[in-house]
């Protein structure tokens, strides 16, 4: 309140000098209240783009960094929300439907897995 007269900061360095406020939610907030592209790694982001061989790192900030070369930044905000939900509806951790997945192709494991079902058949 008394650090920004009580308005919500629009940028990326005042929203992470805030208590509480990392790079990922001051990429949410800044993508979804102000429109400002942003990639927000979270857990699912994380180990999705490490799946589909996006990244090799583990660390959300060289992942971020790494995702944003090889996206368009005009599709930072949608190419996260993507992610998020196929990590919360499809590509569970533990329990993965490889059979829903649009992007098993991508995925080493999801590979190794047809080609299971497929020998299994």
């Amino acid at each position: 309140m008394e650090k920004f007269n009580g308005k919500v900061p629009d940028n990326l360095e005042d929203l992470v000098s805030l208590s509480g406020i990392g790079r990922k939610t001051a990429n949410l907030v800044l993508g979804e209240v102000f429109g400002i592209p942003g990639i927000v790694v979270d857990t699912h982001v994380l180990r999705l783009s490490r799946l589909i061989g996006l990244t090799k790192n583990t660390d959300p900030t060289k992942v971020e960094f790494d995702l944003m070369e090889m996206v368009p930044r005009d599709q930072w905000i949608r190419f996260s929300n993507l992610l998020i939900l196929h990590g919360r509806a499809v590509c569970i951790a533990r329990r993965p439907k490889h059979g829903d997945c649009k992007i098993l192709v991508l995925c080493d494991e999801g590979i190794r897995w047809k080609k299971e079902v497929g020998s299994n058949s």
